[in-house]
């Protein structure tokens, strides 16, 4: 198995945009907000504004070229291979000190699939020590066109995953010792839920897989769209869930208040 922390510093010495944004997060200022025996984090990260602020609509998505298909990738973002149908590359825009794109060898709709289900709990296998998180196409995924799954490293999380956060943010956890029980209680809980409005985690610990899915009741909050100064450019996906909200305009950041952040979780969460 690849050591990804070592293939991360050796793309970081080629990749130089890479390298400028992973340096950038030494430099991302944070507010903290007390909530009932938890925290929420919300913070500035700019170099966030490529993926929080991407255009999803069906015009704009089919008018680019998609950035993920390897003729589009940058030739200094190697990439690792896993299982002989994904890639796995430097994610150059991260958010978690040490963060990976898994891609579709093929060009695919983010959807889940019984075949995807699989590969997803294999990467948790095989990466111990790493968390696999899936965007929903539209639940923070910037690229719904192109399958894609992500890892990031575990020291990022302030809290497990799977920790309640009553009252905000709901989420379904759940524990399985072995690969194919997480598989059928996985399929179970979809068989209730769409795949596009989910956020989706997994890490495997403690001898098995811990995997906790996030309902969406929306992609992004009215605050999103909004046309006078109520305006906030957020855009949550899979680890905003978690507790660390990212905001990619620094007016956003300072005008972000516990109230509005109250109701933006309670927006897209379902």
């Amino acid at each position: 198995m690849t050591d990804l922390h070592k293939y991360l510093k050796e793309q970081l010495l080629v990749y130089p945009k890479a390298a400028e944004n992973y340096g950038k997060l030494k430099q991302i200022r944070t507010k903290e907000f007390e909530f009932d025996g938890y925290k929420i984090f919300v913070h500035f990260n700019p170099a966030r504004a490529v993926s929080s602020l991407a255009k999803l609509d069906a015009k704009s998505i089919a008018e680019r070229p998609c950035f993920l298909c390897e003729k589009n990738r940058p030739a200094e973002q190697g990439s690792i291979d896993f299982k002989g149908k994904y890639d796995i590359c430097v994610n150059p825009f991260p958010i978690c000190t040490e963060h990976f794109t898994v891609i579709s060898k093929i060009h695919e709709l983010q959807k889940l699939n019984p075949d995807k289900i699989d590969d997803f709990f294999d990467l948790a296998e095989t990466f111990k020590g790493w968390v696999v998180l899936y965007n929903g196409a539209k639940s923070g995924a910037s690229a719904p066109d192109h399958f894609h799954f992500q890892l990031g490293c575990t020291e990022y999380f302030t809290y497990p995953v799977e920790t309640p956060m009553p009252g905000l943010i709901n989420k379904i956890s759940f524990f399985c010792k072995t690969k194919d029980e997480a598989a059928i209680k996985l399929k179970e809980i979809l068989n209730t839920l769409s795949d596009d409005s989910i956020n989706m985690f997994c890490e495997y610990k403690n001898g098995g897989f811990m995997t906790t899915i996030f309902p969406r009741a929306c992609h992004r909050p009215r605050q999103f769209f909004a046309e006078d100064d109520t305006k906030i450019l957020i855009s949550p996906g899979a680890i905003d869930m978690t507790g660390h909200l990212i905001v990619a305009r620094e007016e956003d950041f300072n005008k972000i208040t516990k109230d509005i952040l109250t109701d933006v979780y309670r927006q897209v969460s379902k």
